[in-house]
């Protein structure tokens, strides 16, 4: 992960674990956030969990899949932090709890294309009897930003103010987007190679 950081596998790896982290973060501090800036108390709380999980399975069961055959897996995790980083910076910012609404159906819609896409993309870019063991990174670095982010945005929200969280889960999924720059899709044929075919 750390030797051979330019190499696609740690890239991607890199690339789950500091989009996970930064949703994660986000989730850690929701009901506080919407409590102190919408009053939303525990009896309404729900809504906007059970709109953000409803958002989340419509969208990996029923357009995920069309997405990733017009667009494919790279360019779609690209769009998909970018929606993500756009929905985490918005947040903060919604005047209304009507148009937080915006912000909250980019975020789902963003973890919906990304993580599927990043966790596909890496079992093909490692030998297959590597597959276990990358996952299994994966996996570990996904975990401990679990960890580490949502305490940074608790203590943050704390002390630094309430927009710095989601400012800063913004800024690592651009972060993330930037490091995943340039792995190419492992599905798409070498253009040189089938140049010198043709020739």
């Amino acid at each position: 992960m750390f030797t051979h950081s330019k190499e696609a596998a740690p890239r991607l790896i890199w690339v789950y674990a500091i989009g996970m982290g930064a949703f994660q973060g986000i989730t850690a501090i929701l009901a506080l956030f919407l409590a102190d800036k919408f009053g939303v108390t525990a009896d309404r709380i729900w809504v906007i969990f059970t709109f953000m999980g409803t958002i989340s399975v419509i969208t990996r069961a029923g357009i995920l899949g069309k997405a990733v055959d017009r667009w494919g897996e790279v360019r779609l995790s690209h769009i998909g932090m970018m929606m993500l980083a756009l929905g985490l910076a918005a947040f903060p910012i919604m005047p209304t709890y009507v148009t937080l609404y915006f912000a909250v159906t980019l975020i789902p819609l963003g973890t919906a294309f990304t993580f599927p896409c990043v966790t596909s993309l890496l079992s093909r870019v490692i030998s297959r009897n590597e597959r276990g063991l990358y996952m299994g990174v994966q996996q570990t670095f996904g975990g401990l930003a679990r960890v580490i982010v949502p305490i940074f945005a608790g203590y943050s929200y704390d002390h630094f103010g309430h927009s710095i969280p989601f400012w800063v889960s913004a800024a690592l999924v651009m972060i993330g987007f930037f490091v995943g720059m340039g792995i190419d899709d492992p599905r798409k044929p070498n253009r040189n190679i089938a140049s010198a075919a043709v020739a």
